[in-house]
């Protein structure tokens, strides 16, 4: 446990074990361990003391002694930029502890400013004393620059705003949806059922079809995350959560941003995609391309709608210049909107929706959607077709899930309107005997994909695993993939990402081609292809050189089924040198990942996340740990046996020689 965390956690605790309530606090599921028990106690209780301190410090400008100790704790207990460039499941303890803390103090804080005595947000002043008071917590703790801050604040708090307004739900449960594990607490009104119709089947999922002439060769393009602004030579190393848009400093101690993009916290430069496009047009014979979303880059405190639009259009102008004749199939990401990551549907005010994305959208996917898919682009950016006779794509929205979708905390039913439309869709294509390809851009294991939803979700995939062949998956920025697992452990589908043509962060960009059969649409295998970043920025003036990094079938296994990938998982378990492979192409091989290495931890969690389907749902992920345990506990024993007996002798004689030299002494 880091210093600063402990001593955080231990001030927290003091007051809750002196009135006996470190042990009892409400909500907290019964799993938890008895440092998780207490962890979250002291969250609750700093949380609590934070916002009746700050409030007071807020109206009378006077700085308690007790609000002094915690901020100063709080300050220098977190990494400021961690926590907005990293998913929340990955960031350290003590960067948790301080999201799911501040995250409780500030919706109480909010809440008392809105309900207090003085009303300073219940007034007419309220989105100027708002603003003040976030930019305030904001300063206070050292959570991000002030323009960081600014910025995402104007852009979200009207949406915030009315969900503060019309919801009861308080910070305990709001906080709780975040995936920390010291911030759950049970949320029944937040409970969702989809009526599914048939049966589940009742075995894993070992369908594999045979190699063909006739295989279908398709692209997969997912993150590309255009900067428009991106200055080679700029500044790649700033506070902000995005970086290489603005010059350079004179006095700076660090290199500026290569040419080809960087692998610090930037994003694509125009002539990179232009580059990689040229590449794919050249060396692949495509019968069509998956994009599956996140055109805009990672700047969320500063977009505008006009400008999320023009980059949508822009990119889709080159998808179309370069690929003229070949169609493509796409899905929305979380930053095509504004403000990022925000959707809603029909239920919500007209001025909050985001009708105007949709009609965007959809002026650039008619040329290649069909005329029946309109409506439910319109309606909530997603559709379905039919790819030829048998053949059918299904693209969601997947901001259904996703936690920073602020509309989920007003009222999560929401969401379940698209998910019945999937199981009805899905329930005609079976009738019809259709095999069906799914995009969606969040994995439904993801972390921050809201498990009420990932848990009808894998239901539904479940229970049509005979008809979905193939989902396909973005937004981790990742070369990875997940196993589709029923209540009962059978392994029932599997959803393959493919990876991000932006190096953000410390990547190589990359593309996927896929070989799919002819007639089932299985994915019988994939490439990946990538390019060095440091070696193409060395030569500026030179396009970089793009390789085939691995062929799937040929470096891991030829059984794609789920069952196949599933057994794959338990060799991996077995040999940590093959996942010791997977985590290599999973990071595509970028030079930061690989000097850092894959600790047992980072192997322990690689494998997990290849069997997480459901981010509170670890009971495959548990049983593959366990092998890989053994497996790891294996490698660190002598395999001579005469070396080891040498090594033991050779200790006990010395302890023997210094037992003697203490007497002789």
């Amino acid at each position: 446990m880091d210093r600063e965390w402990s001593l955080l956690v231990l001030l927290g605790l003091a007051s809750l074990l002196a009135c006996g309530h470190a042990h009892n606090l409400p909500g907290v599921p019964i799993s938890f361990s008895t440092e998780e028990r207490l962890t979250a106690a002291s969250s609750v209780s700093v949380a609590e003391e934070i916002s009746q301190e700050f409030v007071k410090y807020l109206r009378t400008g006077i700085e308690s002694p007790r609000l002094k100790v915690l901020g100063d704790e709080l300050r220098t207990s977190h990494s400021q930029k961690d926590i907005f460039t990293q998913p929340l499941v990955d960031l350290s303890a003590a960067d948790q502890y301080f999201t799911c803390t501040i995250c409780r103090a500030t919706v109480n804080v909010i809440g008392r400013t809105f309900t207090g005595p003085n009303g300073e947000l219940t007034g007419p002043n309220r989105n100027q004393n708002a603003k003040k008071i976030l930019l305030s917590l904001c300063d206070y703790f050292d959570i991000q620059t002030q323009e960081v801050c600014s910025g995402l604040f104007d852009l979200n708090w009207p949406i915030l705003d009315y969900i503060f307004n019309e919801t009861v739900a308080e910070s305990r449960s709001i906080c709780s949806m975040l995936p920390i594990k010291i911030c759950q607490v049970q949320q029944p009104e937040f409970k969702l059922n989809v009526t599914i119709v048939g049966e589940t089947p009742n075995e894993s999922n070992y369908e594999l079809a045979e190699h063909s002439d006739n295989d279908y060769l398709v692209l997969h393009l997912t993150d590309i995350h255009y900067d428009p602004e991106y200055k080679s030579g700029g500044l790649a190393e700033c506070k902000e959560p995005m970086c290489c848009r603005d010059d350079l400093p004179a006095d700076a101690n660090t290199t500026g941003a290569g040419h080809w993009s960087d692998y610090r916290d930037c994003d694509t430069p125009k002539h990179l995609i232009l580059n990689a496009f040229e590449q794919i047009k050249k060396e692949h014979a495509l019968d069509w391309i998956y994009h599956t979303g996140d055109v805009p880059p990672h700047n969320v405190w500063s977009t505008t709608r006009k400008g999320n639009m023009d980059m949508l259009t822009e990119i889709d102008q080159l998808l179309a210049e370069h690929f003229p004749k070949i169609p493509v199939y796409p899905c929305l990401g979380n930053h095509e909107p504004h403000p990022a990551n925000v959707f809603g549907n029909a239920e919500i005010p007209e001025s909050l929706r985001v009708d105007w994305l949709y009609e965007h959208v959809w002026s650039l996917w008619s040329k290649w959607l069909p005329k029946e898919a309109e409506a439910t682009v319109r309606r909530g950016g997603y559709y379905t077709l039919s790819l030829r006779e048998g053949q059918r794509i299904i693209a969601l929205n997947s901001m259904d899930c996703y936690l920073y979708n602020w509309w989920l905390f007003y009222d999560g039913s929401i969401v379940l309107e698209q998910l019945q439309w999937f199981h009805d869709t899905l329930l005609d294509a079976e009738k019809a005997g259709e095999r069906v390809q799914v995009l969606t851009h969040i994995p439904s294991g993801d972390g921050d994909c809201w498990t009420e939803w990932s848990r009808e979700y894998n239901r539904i995939v479940a229970r049509f695993s005979r008809v979905i062949t193939g989902i396909y998956n973005g937004h981790t920025h990742k070369d990875e993939m997940n196993v589709h697992y029923t209540e009962t452990g059978l392994a029932m589908a599997v959803s393959w990402n493919g990876g991000s043509l932006t190096t953000y962060s410390y990547k190589n960009p990359n593309y996927r081609i896929y070989r799919l059969h002819a007639k089932t649409l299985q994915v019988l295998d994939h490439h990946t292809y990538t390019i060095n970043l440091t070696e193409a920025n060395l030569k500026p003036n030179e396009p970089p050189t793009w390789k085939k990094e691995y062929e799937f079938g040929e470096t891991f296994t030829k059984n794609t089924s789920a069952a196949g990938i599933d057994q794959l998982l338990e060799d991996m378990a077995k040999k940590p040198d093959l996942l010791r492979l997977f985590w290599r192409y999973k990071m595509t091989e970028a030079d930061p990942k690989l000097a850092a290495g894959c600790d047992e931890g980072c192997l322990n969690s690689t494998i997990c996340r290849i069997a997480t389907s459901r981010w509170n749902e670890k009971q495959r992920c548990r049983q593959l740990q366990a092998i890989l345990q053994q497996s790891l506990e294996n490698e660190k024993q002598p395999q001579d046996d005469g070396a080891a007996a040498l090594t033991a002798y050779s200790l006990a004689s010395v302890l023997a020689l210094l037992m003697a030299l203490r007497h002789l002494l």
